[in-house]
Order: structure tokens, then sequence, then C-alpha cells
């Protein structure tokens, strides 16, 4: 009888897109085990000029802000990846809202 492997042949991880990205969709994403955030944006079809903010499992894997994404990142089964396009600027404070 062969051994059971420990690692998924696959992943799911949940994807909160905000803003303008919003329309790429959300939710739960199945992917192969061992692909990267670069690999779930192509698979989402988000460029990556649009997005702003980027989070993995709420912290910021952003180059800079509004500057991309650090793409190679690899992703775990459960992981949630976040992204938001750019804000509009508050017309009452002159800011971003973030």
């Amino acid at each position: 009888m062969p051994e059971s492997s420990t690692t998924p042949e696959r992943i799911t991880i949940e994807v909160r897109l905000f803003n303008s990205l919003s329309r790429y969709g959300q939710g739960h994403l199945e992917l192969p085990a061992g692909s990267t955030v670069a690999d779930a944006l192509a698979r989402l079809a988000v460029p990556g000029s649009a997005i702003f903010l980027s989070l993995l499992n709420g912290r910021n894997i952003s180059r800079s802000l509004g500057g991309g994404v650090e793409g190679d990142h690899r992703l775990r089964d459960g992981d949630c990846l976040a992204l938001s396009g750019p804000v509009p600027f508050s017309r009452g404070y002159g800011a971003p809202v973030v």
C-alpha cells in the first residue's frame, strides 16, 4: 500500500477585493499547491497596475503604496488575499481613504 502524502495537491484561499477591484470577483479560489500570489492574480485576471494595496493574511505585501505586489509569496491552504484598487481622495480631508 503506498504511503499517503501530507502535502495537498490543491489549496483553497479566500479572496477579498475592494474598491475598483471588486469587479474581478470575491470568494474562494482553488489553486495548485505551491502557487504564489502572482499565480492567484493571473487566475483572477487582475492587472498588477490596478492594485493599490495588497495584504496576505493581514500583512502588507505591497512593494510600496500603489507600487505593485510582491507576487513571489507562496500561498498556503486557508490564506486570505485582500486587494484594493486606488481610493478616490476624500473631499473633506484631502487624503486618500485606505
